[in-house]
């Protein structure tokens, strides 16, 4: 059973806390899947046989983690890209991992599913009929995002004959006033029942007609203006980089270099275009086997997560839920529900069994630690922050070195680093040159080797070097800056 819980945690808990949208709740999550699958493939070692998924589930998903690591470990922004490398491959796991589930664990995890979808609904309730909250975002961070998991969490309500459940997730959905939901919900009726329940499809048809003429109306309206800008920014980022893209999770840190793309200077997490993010993300390679294998999954009649999979895909269009990690874990859980259970597997002999379990416990050694020193790192430079608001600098010196230690890529360090020794500064005269100041200018050239794409460091860094006198170097920031930042 260690197996179809992990699946559960993902795709069940996961959307509960908040989406796993923090990185302590990835975290979280990350150390329980690991230990998990170590468990597992100790006991599978010790029975001597291990299951596999076919051969050409294991070549798409070798080929996509093999990209996707590419991707992430040939990023101009590595310390954003690689914890969301480990995302974007928990999802990915579930693909392989549902060849070795049997229909009764997958039926298990539906149920448990379940759970979470009445938990998301009773939240999204209470939030409104007795926090008097318009538009409930439930357990999530926004209503859009609310209304992206219901397009999972209702067929597969539906398929379990929870009616009830159904109607209240149908009901939520309107308070979240969605129309990228209900275009992706009547979508994928449209498309996905045509020959099952023709009265269903043209029904969704007739919706999406209404949901063409609402966002036709807004076109003229910042919301769509914004977006327009985002997707030329996202397609501009691919087109520069098309092979491997900046890696998974970047799109908000390399965007400053695309500003001029934004309409408005108005900047943004995400691209609301899932596909157009990933080509940027990614690559193009990365984006033609994903979306490949995707389709198959989407295709044929009569499974409701391959309408959510369908609807979803509508829905993401024109916004970013599939960005958030909890309900991107729910979505390749329906995706990969479309994979047989198989019987394949490797017999592993009594000679290899000893060699098998310590490479199985030393790679998971290895991973629980590099995600370990990813949450203390990150929880050290939260507290750094926090004694530097309360004026203790030293302490948040050794805090700030502490988080260097667990994580040297983390582009957010040097710059509280530089704001430390900035305030430190105060009563030290710039034009001698050394102490606090030279520290300052030192951070502050870390950060732009790690982020190179935010304007604001490179800005602060030539101004810190004028306040020391050093012209020509400040000058020299400033070409550096507008090599990357052209704009």
């Amino acid at each position: 059973m260690i197996l179809p819980a992990l699946v559960a945690l993902l795709a069940a808990v996961g959307p509960l806390l908040r989406g796993s949208w923090d990185l302590w709740a990835q975290c979280l999550v990350h150390l329980l899947v690991i230990v998990g699958l170590t468990l597992w493939l100790l006991s599978r070692i010790v029975v001597g046989f291990l299951p596999l998924p076919s051969n050409r589930v294991m070549a798409w998903t070798g080929v996509l983690a093999g990209l996707a690591a590419a991707s992430a470990w040939s990023s101009p922004v590595p310390g954003f890209a690689r914890p969301a490398f480990f995302v974007f491959l928990q999802g990915l796991w579930m693909f392989a991992a549902m060849a070795a589930l049997s229909k009764d664990e997958r039926t298990i995890i539906d149920q448990l599913i379940r759970v979470g979808a009445w938990v998301l609904m009773a939240l999204a309730f209470h939030e409104h009929w007795s926090l008097g909250v318009e538009r409930p975002a439930s357990a999530l961070l926004n209503q859009n995002i609310y209304a992206g998991a219901v397009l999972l969490l209702l067929p597969l309500a539906l398929e379990r004959g929870d009616w009830l459940l159904g109607i209240g997730l149908l009901w939520s959905l309107l308070w979240t006033k969605s129309a990228g939901a209900w275009l992706g919900l009547a979508g994928a009726l449209a498309l996905t029942q045509r020959r099952s329940h023709p009265l269903l499809a043209k029904a969704g048809m007739g919706v999406v007609l209404v949901c063409a003429v609402v966002l036709y109306a807004r076109l003229d309206t910042p919301e769509v203006l914004h977006r327009w800008g985002w997707w030329k920014a996202a397609w501009a980022m691919a087109a520069d980089r098309p092979l491997t893209g900046f890696g998974p999770g970047t799109y908000a840190y390399v965007l400053p270099a695309y500003r001029h793309l934004a309409p408005y200077g108005l900047y943004s997490l995400y691209a609301h275009q899932y596909f157009l993010e990933t080509l940027a993300a990614f690559g193009i390679p990365f984006a033609v086997v994903w979306f490949s294998g995707l389709w198959r999954s989407a295709v044929g009649e009569g499974s409701f997560k391959r309408f959510a999979v369908v609807a979803m895909l509508l829905h993401s269009l024109w916004d970013y839920t599939l960005a958030i990690p909890g309900v991107f874990w729910l979505f390749c859980y329906c995706a990969a529900s479309a994979i047989p259970d198989s019987p394949r597997g490797v017999n592993i002999p009594s000679a290899y069994k000893p060699v098998a379990a310590a490479l199985a416990l030393g790679v998971g050694l290895a991973s629980m630690g590099g995600v370990w020193s990813l949450w203390v790192a990150d929880r050290a430079v939260a507290m750094a922050a926090a004694a530097v608001e309360e004026g203790r600098l030293d302490e948040a010196r050794e805090r700030l070195e502490t988080s260097r230690r667990h994580n040297p890529l983390d582009p957010e360090r040097p710059l509280l680093a530089a704001a430390v020794e900035l305030r430190g500064a105060a009563d030290v005269s710039p034009a001698r040159g050394h102490g606090p100041w030279l520290a300052a200018a030192a951070a502050l050239e870390e950060a732009v080797s790690l982020n190179p794409y935010r304007t604001a460091t490179w800005s602060e860094l030539a101004a810190v070097y004028r306040a020391m006198g050093r012209a020509p170097l400040a000058a020299h920031v400033e070409t550096r800056a507008a090599a990357v930042l052209p704009r």
